[in-house]
C-alpha cells in the first residue's frame, strides 16, 4: 500500500494534453467540408498487451467453494475472458468518410468496420460500427441517420484513435454506457435478492445505436454552442430492426469557450449536459433505461484537464453471479441504480512525452444493499509520440472495490465470500500500441 501510494503521489502533481479530447465531436465525425473527397479511406489499428497478475481465489465458502481455484473475471482479459495476460488487436478499424459531390455538397457520409477483439466483436468477427449520412439542408438543424455514436457521455464520443489518451475506458463508462442486451435466464441457481437471472444475448452496443440525430452548432466570437437530439432503437448495433418498438431519446448540450485551433486538436474549455431514456423488455416486462451525465473538458497549450459524472436509472447490469466464467447466469439490476465520476489530467512535457492521470469511483447498485459495490482505480499513464500517426500508451491501474455494506449479506458465509472476492481484486498493466492511416 505505502509504495502504491508514492506512485500515486508522484503523479499528482502532474495532473493537469495535446492529445485533446476537448472539442465538438458532433461536428467533427458527423460532418465534411463542402470541398471535401468523394471517397477519403482511413483506419487504425491498436494491438494492445494486457498483464493481471495470475491470483486465482481461495478460501470461498459453502456452495460458492467450487470456484476455488479460478480467476474472476474482472481478473481476465475481455472480451475471451479466458486468460489474466494477453497480447491481442484490440481495435482494428478500416473505414471511408466523404462529400456525395455528385448528388449535393450538403450530404456526407461515414462508414467504419471494426475487426479487432473487444466488446463489439464478441459475438462476431467483424462488425460495422458506423454507418451514417448527415443532410446538411436545414439552417440550425442537420440531420444524421444511420449507425453512429449516441451524444452521451465524452468517452463515448471520442475518437479513441486520436484523442483517447488511455488504454481503457473508465469502469463507469464500461459498465453503463457500454450496452450489452440481455433476457432472462433459465439457468438453474437463484439470483441473489434485489437482482434477476440474466443471459447476453449481444456484443456490445460501442456506445452506438441505429437513429436519427438532429444537431447543429453556432459560433459567436469565441463561444461556440451546440446541441443534439437522437431518437433511436435501444437494440442491438447488428440488428436492422427494432424488436420492441421502444425508442430511445438521448440529448446533449455543450457550450465551449475556443481558445485556438480546429477539428480534434484545439484548444478549449468546454461544459455539457447530456441525458438518455428509453425502456428494455425483459420477458414480458419493460424496466427503464434512463442515464443521465455531466462534465467539463479543459485543453490549452500542453495541459489537459477533465472529468465527468454520470448516473444509471433502472435496468443496471450486474455481471456473472459469482463473477467466474463458469457461472450458470449473468445478474441484472431491474429498477435500481448506480453513479460514479472520474477526474483525469494530462502534461504534455515534452513533443514526444506526455503523463496522464485519471481517477475514477463507481458506485453501482446502490438500491440494493447487499449488492452495493464501490470501485475505485486509480490510472497512472504515459504516452510516447513516435510521430504525428503512431504513438505508444503504457497504463498502470491500480484496483480496488469495497463491500459497501457487508452487515446485509446473509448467510455468514455468503458474507464472507464477497469480501474475499473484493479483496482478489488485482491492479492492471496495459502497453498499447496506436498507428493510424
Amino acid at each position: 500500500m505505502k509504495s502504491r501510494l508514492t506512485l500515486v503521489g508522484a503523479f499528482v502533481a502532474l495532473a493537469c494534453t495535446n492529445s485533446a479530447q476537448a472539442t465538438n465531436w458532433l461536428q467533427v465525425q458527423g460532418n465534411e467540408p463542402a470541398n471535401a473527397p468523394l471517397f477519403k479511406p482511413f483506419g487504425f489499428i491498436q494491438p494492445t498487451f494486457t498483464f493481471i497478475d495470475d491470483n486465482p481465489v481461495t478460501g470461498l465458502q459453502g456452495g460458492a467453494a467450487i470456484y476455488n481455484g479460478q480467476d474472476q473475471v474482472a481478473n481476465l482479459v475481455g472480451p475471451d475472458l479466458e486468460v489474466g495476460s494477453k497480447l491481442q488487436l484490440n481495435r482494428a478499424r478500416l473505414g471511408a468518410r466523404g462529400v456525395l459531390s455528385p448528388i449535393s455538397d450538403k450530404i456526407n457520409y461515414f462508414f467504419l468496420t471494426e475487426v479487432g477483439r473487444n466488446a463489439v466483436t464478441a459475438e462476431h468477427d467483424v462488425m460495422i460500427t458506423d454507418a451514417s449520412m448527415t443532410f446538411n439542408f436545414i439552417p440550425g438543424a442537420r440531420i444524421r441517420a444511420g449507425l453512429f455514436k449516441l451524444p452521451a457521455g465524452e468517452e463515448a464520443l471520442v475518437a479513441v484513435h486520436t484523442s483517447y489518451p488511455y488504454v481503457y475506458f473508465t469502469g463507469m463508462s464500461e459498465n453503463l454506457l457500454v450496452e450489452r442486451q440481455v433476457a432472462p435466464s433459465t439457468a438453474p441457481g437463484a439470483a441473489p435478492v434485489g437482482l434477476a437471472k440474466a443471459q447476453v444475448t449481444s456484443g456490445g452496443s460501442g456506445f452506438r445505436d441505429i437513429g436519427v440525430q438532429v444537431y447543429d452548432w453556432f459560433n459567436t466570437g469565441p463561444w461556440e454552442f451546440s446541441y443534439a437530439a437522437m431518437l433511436s432503437n435501444g437494440e442491438s448495433i447488428d440488428r436492422l430492426g427494432d424488436s420492441d418498438g421502444n425508442k430511445d431519446l438521448t440529448l446533449r448540450l455543450q457550450s465551449s469557450y475556443i481558445f485556438g485551433g480546429k477539428g480534434p486538436n484545439r484548444d478549449d474549455l468546454s461544459v455539457y449536459v447530456w441525458r438518455q431514456g428509453g425502456e428494455r423488455r425483459f420477458g414480458s416486462q419493460y424496466y427503464d433505461r434512463v442515464r443521465e451525465g455531466a462534465g467539463f473538458m479543459f485543453r490549452k497549450d500542453v495541459y489537459r484537464l477533465s472529468g465527468e459524472y454520470i448516473q444509471g436509472e433502472g435496468m443496471i447490469a450486474g455481471g456473472p453471479n459469482p463473477p467466474f466464467t463458469t457461472a450458470p447466469f449473468n445478474t441484472v439490476g431491474l429498477e435500481d441504480k448506480a453513479h460514479g465520476w472520474y477526474l483525469e489530467g494530462g502534461w504534455r512535457f515534452h513533443p514526444k512525452w506526455e503523463l496522464d492521470l485519471r481517477y475514477e469511483r463507481f458506485d453501482r447498485m446502490t438500491e440494493s444493499a447487499a449488492n452495493e459495490r464501490e470501485f475505485n482505480t486509480t490510472t497512472l499513464g504515459v504516452q510516447y509520440f513516435i510521430n504525428a500517426d503512431t504513438r505508444v500508451t503504457v497504463n498502470y491501474e491500480l484496483r480496488s472495490v469495497e463491500v459497501s455494506n457487508p452487515e446485509a449479506i446473509t448467510p455468514a458465509a455468503n458474507r464472507a465470500n464477497a469480501i474475499t472476492i473484493a479483496d482478489n481484486l488485482e491492479d492492471r498493466v496495459s502497453v498499447q500500441l496506436t498507428w493510424k492511416f
